[in-house]
């Protein structure tokens, strides 16, 4: 079921078509999710299965240690793999965008 009109789904074209946005775009989506530093601005790619673990328990704002139990963990790490999937889901959808160019044929060629 596709849910956009025909102005979304050109804009999603043309947001396929920018790679610096759709970039951006995925890191300002997913930097609170990750919470560890690994989206940086030298071009590298963000990667839905890095690991950013090791870092839940701290704060990323403080950098101080989180009292978490081990159970509270394993919530915030089920909880951020879960939108972190998603996000990647969403992110491939709005791949699948892509405008399509028809070239005229020349009527002399022939054609098979």
């Amino acid at each position: 079921m596709d849910i956009f009109n025909e102005n979304e789904k050109a804009e999603l074209e043309r947001l396929n078509e920018n790679s610096v946005l759709l970039s951006a775009l995925k890191k300002v989506f997913l930097m609170d999710i990750y919470q560890n530093g690994i989206l940086t601005k030298d071009g590298m790619d963000n990667d839905y299965m890095r690991n950013f673990a090791f870092n839940l328990q701290f704060d990323p704002q403080t950098g101080n240690e989180y009292a978490r139990s081990n159970e509270d963990l394993g919530k915030v790490l089920r909880a951020n793999n879960e939108a972190l999937r998603i996000m990647n889901i969403a992110f491939q959808k709005i791949g699948k965008y892509k405008k399509i160019v028809d070239i005229p044929v020349d009527n002399k060629t022939k054609h098979r």
